[in-house]
């Protein structure tokens, strides 16, 4: 079974870089050697990578200075440059970029997901669950990490990400929790924007949700996400990004779920949905989500939001995915289910969750 590692970061923006970096050095050099060898099954030569990558640092550095620093400490502290550092943080806006400049087919190849927040007047304890189904590459599970971070100036943070990343999915101590899916439509490919994982960092800094929203908002992406915010008084609302415009959609009785395809009525006028085509299944996830956990409205646990996101009706593309291949080549999985409840500051994490399913506790505030 592959074991989840967690490290605490914690100083000023170098010293927690080179801390990080020091920390998990194997698994940052791990993933560096999984995108090396992905990018060259893509046809995309490393040094091309890193120079795309490289035009990120400075977008980077014009949106956050204390982000930038702290991506330079961990390359510093792993041994890493500072490019493959943010190619790792830029892997889908890199690879994305990359086809652009060349006039070749879009790949297609964005993340897939499945989350859910269940509000308090759902749950049979009364404490929101807010829970994600992170599926990409199976082989990542080996590099991906808890990352506990001690502010200075901002909340404590229990983040999960692939080695390197500054965020992807986690929660903070003052009860804000992201969540992100991947979408695809006509509007992106226009600009060099701030990668998605420095807005979700900015995002689990924010000490409300409304400061949390307008990180998103104000956060210039270049690419199509899905971002799912709740804090753990009670609220959430599903923010539809592109690069040109974002969309929201709030909770149906006390239950919020998406997948990774474009729902806001507006949206659905606006925007041409371009990945459905690739992967159908985003609608039966979403609808089966929203089935298991409208039909235990009002009494959901832990447990059933596991249940929940352990479906494998449609194997093997179901809520819970299996290693299958997608179109253009990807093999993809579910890497881990997460379950978070911000208002106890606890997390449950299962990588490979197809294997056994075995969850690990984690607690924000432990030493």
């Amino acid at each position: 079974m592959t074991q989840i590692r967690c490290i605490t970061i914690q100083g000023t923006p170098i010293e927690r870089g080179l801390s990080y970096g020091h920390q998990a050095e194997d698994l940052i050099g791990k993933a560096v050697a999984h995108y090396q060898r992905d990018f060259a099954v893509k046809g995309v030569i490393w040094s091309e990578a890193l120079n795309i990558a490289k035009r990120f640092i400075d977008i980077v550095q014009n949106y956050d200075p204390d982000l930038a620093t702290e991506l330079e400490g961990i390359a510093r502290g792993s041994g890493q440059s500072a490019e493959a550092i943010m190619l790792l943080n830029a892997r889908t806006e890199v690879l994305f970029w990359h086809e652009k400049e060349r006039g070749k087919a879009q790949s297609g190849t964005a993340e897939e997901c499945s989350s859910a927040v269940a509000l308090p007047a759902a749950t049979r304890d009364g404490v929101l669950i807010h829970a994600q189904n992170w599926d990409w590459m199976p082989g990542v599970a080996d590099h991906t990490l808890a990352m506990r971070v001690r502010g200075q100036n901002n909340p404590d943070a229990l983040h999960f990400v692939e080695a390197g990343q500054l965020a992807r999915h986690g929660f903070n101590g003052a009860g804000i929790t992201v969540t992100a899916m991947g979408l695809h439509s006509d509007k992106d490919y226009g600009r060099l924007g701030v990668p998605s994982p420095f807005i979700r960092r900015k995002v689990l800094e924010s000490q409300t949700l409304a400061e949390a929203i307008g990180r998103v908002l104000q956060g210039g992406t270049s690419f199509s996400h899905a971002l799912i915010l709740s804090h753990g008084s009670g609220e959430a609302l599903c923010l539809e990004t592109t690069p040109d415009d974002a969309f929201w959609i709030e909770p149906e009785d006390g239950i919020l779920v998406h997948t990774n395809h474009f729902k806001a009525p507006a949206a659905l006028v606006k925007v041409r949905e371009a990945n459905l085509v690739r992967c159908p299944d985003s609608l039966t996830r979403d609808m089966r989500l929203r089935g298991s956990l409208h039909a235990a409205c009002g009494r959901i646990t832990v447990d059933d939001v596991k249940a929940a996101f352990a479906d494998d009706w449609g194997h093997p593309y179901g809520v819970l995915r299996h290693p299958a291949p997608r179109p253009g080549g990807l093999t993809s999985a579910t890497v881990y289910t997460l379950i978070m409840t911000p208002q106890k500051g606890k997390a449950w994490v299962a990588l490979k969750p197809y294997e056994n399913g075995s969850f690990v506790e984690l607690d924000l505030y432990a030493a």
